[in-house]
């Protein structure tokens, strides 16, 4: 049985077109939760073995390689590998639960965005 649950989740939105006021973009921060910014990229290690390496957006520290799965697609081992790496990581960063929200294709990889 999946234990992918749909998490509710406000999204705030405003027109495109409009000015925001003062009290707008001070809502827009108030309900605003944090998020998490991973960026993974298809690598090979010194074996020739594929693999996805895992890291937050701008930073190198911490970064983690997995092996790919031949079983899963190139966008589902990328989910994969940040998945695996973001629950490795939550002793340290307190989140008991993490939602992917977001998913945007790179040169090597994506970026994914998880709240």
């Amino acid at each position: 049985m999946p234990i992918i649950t749909p998490a509710t989740r406000a999204a705030w939105s405003f027109p495109a077109d409009a000015t925001l006021s003062l009290l707008d973009v001070q809502e827009l921060d108030r309900n605003c939760g944090y998020s998490w910014t991973v960026e993974t990229r298809f690598t090979s290690n010194s074996r020739g073995a594929n693999q996805i390496s895992v890291n937050f957006v701008g930073s190198r520290k911490g970064r983690k390689s997995y092996a790919y799965r031949p079983a899963l697609s190139a966008a589902q081992n990328h989910i994969a590998a940040a998945v695996e790496w973001l629950q490795q990581l939550s002793s340290l960063n307190g989140a008991p639960a993490y939602a992917l929200v977001a998913k945007a294709s790179t040169e090597r990889g994506y970026v994914l965005i998880f709240c």
